[in-house]
């Protein structure tokens, strides 16, 4: 997977932040709509990842890793970013 830019960072803090509803499509194509409040560090293996742990809409906690992220829609009204595109 390709790093996550820094630029993209901020918007993951922000969204992170305010606790915007979300809708994340994840490469896979899954699709994940929920509320994130924390970015942590998650180990599989030997390899470490960036990630976003949170609560889905269904009040399940979840946590995604940031490079399996495809697209973050915003759904909360007046939010500073609508949509995030990662690659």
């Amino acid at each position: 997977m390709t790093p996550i830019q820094c630029v993209d960072y901020d918007y993951i803090e922000i969204m992170c932040l305010h606790q915007y509803q979300v809708s994340i499509t994840l490469h896979s194509g899954v699709e994940v709509v929920g509320h994130f409040n924390q970015t942590v560090i998650v180990q599989h293996g030997e390899t470490k990842h960036e990630a976003i742990r949170g609560v889905t809409q269904q009040q399940q906690p979840i946590t995604i890793i940031l490079t399996d992220i495809q697209r973050i829609d915003v759904l909360s009204a007046n939010a500073i970013f609508d949509q995030l595109k990662l690659n």
